[in-house]
């Protein structure tokens, strides 16, 4: 009986603790007695738990904060957290490049390294550790690339000048199915780290303890880390990229799902008895009629035809051919781009209505380089709205994410920081 209370007193602190680092991080500054008031603690508990994080260099007392009342009394002093007590690495490895980073504890990006997988980009040289990476990782050597991967992060870290000490854990984003108390990755286009530990391996190279979660769900998470502002309790985050996926926040919290697959939008039935999705092999996926890669496949396709489009010369090798391009002739009002473009967004818009009416999320981001050109915002905007029940309407907001080579990688910090700072 005696270790059983001691084990759930134990597990109180612990709670405790992770309460009052959630509410400083999404509220500070802040006083010590509106955390108390926020958890309903007593001031002595916050007092001490504070007080701890202050010797541990976590916390600062950053400015005063005026009396509600001329009552005359002890003045609330403000505290936060200490941006660069604490330092987290943030991977994404997505179908168009790797990108790492390694970001303070309120996301501020203080190394990064980034490799596309196709295109050589303008003016962009890779170091002979990154070329190696991905070799390795092209070539299916799936012992090797995680070497080379954790080599290229330590060397990352070595140049940064951090403190070891600082660094405090790191999360790889990856598209695919995620068992995440494992760190196995069970399902992905990697084909060579299909089931494998993932986390495990890199963990033990990195000296780090590292966790997995899926890239559109660590999206999602680093918008609600960082996002500069007030967020709702609900809310969905449509990515639309090579692949798509709708993660959701529903009371604050990630909606897993029982095998940790929520939100694989893309995977929903656009059209009964549709294409045949290349991820999947179902009929009807939207991620087969509306993904990055199915507008691409579908342009390629009907320029192989015969069809005349600027797209031709834009790229005149077709298999570098990618949205940007695209998107450029879109922009330049080139019909076969306008065409293939407004029957994604179609599609598109029809699902995401579906998702709205079904949970009816407050807020929507929507995260896609296709996001690019303000009229395609607007147009997916109206064809979402044209299906959502009346009463959802005018409740449901859409935010567009600005692109950035970095959101997934900065969105798998978040998760770093989440697991191994607030709620370590």
């Amino acid at each position: 009986m005696g270790n059983r209370k001691g084990s759930n007193l134990t597990d109180v602190k612990k709670q405790n603790v992770s309460a009052i680092r959630d509410v400083i991080y999404r509220h500070g500054p802040i006083s010590r007695s509106e955390i108390a008031r926020m958890l309903s603690l007593t001031p002595p508990t916050i007092t001490t738990n504070i007080a701890r994080m202050m010797e541990q260099g976590l916390v600062h007392e950053c400015g005063i904060l005026e009396p509600e009342t001329k009552e005359v009394g002890r003045r609330r002093v403000k505290i936060d957290f200490v941006e660069d007590a604490a330092f987290f690495v943030g991977i994404e490895i997505n179908p168009y490049q790797i990108a790492i980073c390694i970001t303070n504890l309120r996301g501020v990006m203080t190394a990064e390294a980034r490799i596309p997988w196709k295109r050589r980009e303008d003016n962009f040289v890779l170091s002979e550790d990154l070329k190696e990476l991905l070799r390795r990782i092209d070539g299916n050597d799936y012992r090797g690339s995680v070497e080379m991967l954790a080599g290229v992060i330590l060397t990352m870290i070595e140049v940064s000048g951090i403190e070891r000490k600082r660094m405090m854990g790191c999360a790889i984003a990856l598209p695919g199915l995620i068992e995440k108390k494992s760190g196995t990755l069970k399902k992905s286009t990697l084909e060579a780290w299909n089931d494998r530990s993932v986390a495990r391996d890199l963990s033990r190279l990195l000296d780090l303890p590292v966790l997995l979660e899926n890239n559109a769900r660590a999206r999602a998470m680093g918008q609600k880390m960082f996002y500069q502002g007030q967020l709702p309790e609900d809310f969905a985050y449509y990515l639309i990229s090579y692949g798509i996926a709708c993660p959701l926040y529903i009371g604050n919290r990630i909606l897993d799902g029982g095998q940790q697959g929520a939100g694989e939008a893309g995977h929903m039935v656009a059209v009964l008895n549709g294409p045949r999705c290349e991820t999947c092999g179902n009929a009807g996926c939207l991620e087969e009629l509306a993904s990055e890669r199915a507008i691409v496949k579908t342009v390629i396709a009907e320029l192989e035809k015969g069809r005349e489009s600027m797209i031709s010369e834009l790229c005149p090798d077709l298999e570098f051919l990618g949205t940007r391009e695209i998107l450029m002739a879109q922009e330049c009002g080139d019909e076969l781009a306008e065409e293939v473009i407004s029957q994604a967004l179609l599609y598109l818009g029809a699902t995401l209505a579906n998702i709205i009416n079904l949970m009816n999320p407050s807020l929507v981001f929507v995260d896609s380089y296709l996001m690019k050109l303000k009229k395609n915002r607007r147009r997916l905007v109206e064809d979402t709205r044209a299906h959502i029940f009346g009463l959802y309407n005018d409740e449901v907001e859409f935010e567009f994410v600005e692109f950035g080579h970095f959101t997934g990688a900065k969105g798998a910090a978040a998760v770093a920081i989440e697991r191994y700072f607030i709620n370590e």
